[in-house]
């Protein structure tokens, strides 16, 4: 059991279910988001836009056609427009809360374009593939199977420990948020600094009800874009998570969800910075039909799991993810996160097989070498 002292929120609440094994709740009326015969995750994590620069959206491919004189125009003029909607974000608070990037978070390493390494990491595990390279250009495939930060070794604990706050109120999950991002800006701004990319920490913005981003016109979900190089998290779900009931379970789900939604939308900012994402979604431009993108972006998304569990797991000993905090993370936020609760959605995040796979290299491993799904068998990514 964790050893955390969590106060009560004020109100009424659920009440807890019995607990047959000491440990693992049933929850009755009132199911872990995910489970086996529950509704679908509340909130889904990644689950809405696209991320901002790609084509293709979903609702299938659209129809590759040569570049004439008009739609290199068109093109400009669309870059234009893009640039100008950011601008006008960027002026406009509209009840969004920024957290500011953690001090020395800012431009670490040289300034570069995205690089790929000379050698694919060993990933003995997993068969080689081939996503999308039906008119894929030769750079993105490197880009997305051989980037330098496949070989930047194993993540050491930076000793990022839990707040202990009761995620009762907007301001709690804010703070609880806060100090998972400043975490996350001191792993991976020596880790992309180490492969040659330069780091920018990303911008974050907290919100409720409905929200419009530069990727999206709306969305109800958390969700990172790459257009603005912006994670948004929507606090009030992580808020519902933890008020529906007290139990201890119920208390350790809430936690662990929002340490993985963390470390999971800012491993698509990895993503981005290393120029995995654009490339990806180059690939997926370029493929021949809906079920080899839809393939490739299971491939993005699987990897983000990964990359965001690596964090999880190199920090789990100062984090105090053990007892109770451990089992749920592992049987419900890891072992039930996938396409299936997205039901009637597209196949586009990864079956929850596949998800626990991923997620379990990345804990277990901590190392981004065995992130590598672009170079993994097609089963792999399902």
């Amino acid at each position: 059991m964790s050893n955390h002292d969590w106060s009560e929120p004020p109100g009424p609440h659920p009440p807890p279910g019995p607990l047959p094994d000491g440990s693992i709740p049933l929850y009755g009326s009132y199911p872990l988001p995910g489970m086996p015969g529950g509704d679908p995750a509340l909130p889904e994590v990644g689950w809405g836009p696209e991320f901002g620069g790609g084509r293709i959206k979903h609702g299938g491919p659209r129809t590759r056609r040569r570049k004439t004189g008009l739609g290199i125009s068109l093109l400009l003029l669309g870059g234009v427009a893009v640039a100008v909607v950011i601008a006008a974000f960027a002026l406009r608070n509209d009840g969004f809360t920024a957290v500011a990037p953690v001090p020395g978070a800012g431009l670490i390493g040289p300034a570069a374009t995205p690089t790929a390494s000379q050698t694919t990491p060993d990933n003995p595990d997993d068969s080689p593939g081939t996503p999308g390279d039906d008119g894929a250009s030769e750079a993105s495939m490197k880009v997305v199977t051989a980037d330098a930060i496949y070989s930047t070794g194993a993540q050491g604990s930076v000793g990022c420990r839990e707040p202990q706050i009761a995620l009762s109120t907007a301001g709690a999950v804010k703070a609880y948020y806060a100090n998972l991002i400043g975490c996350l800006n001191r792993v991976w701004s020596s880790k992309v600094g180490s492969a040659s990319h330069t780091y920018t920490a990303p911008r974050v913005l907290f919100w409720s009800g409905q929200v419009q981003s530069p990727c999206t016109g709306g969305s109800s979900v958390s969700f990172y874009c790459a257009a603005s190089q912006t994670i948004y998290l929507k606090f009030e779900d992580d808020v519902k998570l933890w008020t529906r009931a007290s139990d201890p379970g119920n208390r350790a789900f809430a936690r662990m969800w929002v340490t993985y939604t963390a470390g999971r939308e800012f491993a698509h900012h990895v993503q981005q910075l290393t120029g995995i994402l654009p490339a990806a979604q180059q690939l997926k431009y370029d493929a021949p039909d809906h079920d080899t993108q839809l393939e490739l972006s299971r491939r993005v998304e699987l990897q983000a799991s990964c990359l965001g569990t690596a964090f999880m797991g190199a920090n789990k000993t100062s984090y105090g993810i053990n007892g109770l905090d451990l089992t749920i993370y592992r049987k419900y936020v890891e072992a039930q996160t996938g396409d299936e609760n997205n039901r009637g959605g597209p196949r586009d995040h990864g079956a929850r097989a596949s998800h626990q796979y991923w997620a379990a290299r990345g804990f277990t491993r901590f190392n981004s070498a065995y992130c590598n799904t672009f170079t993994a068998s097609a089963s792999k990514v399902s």
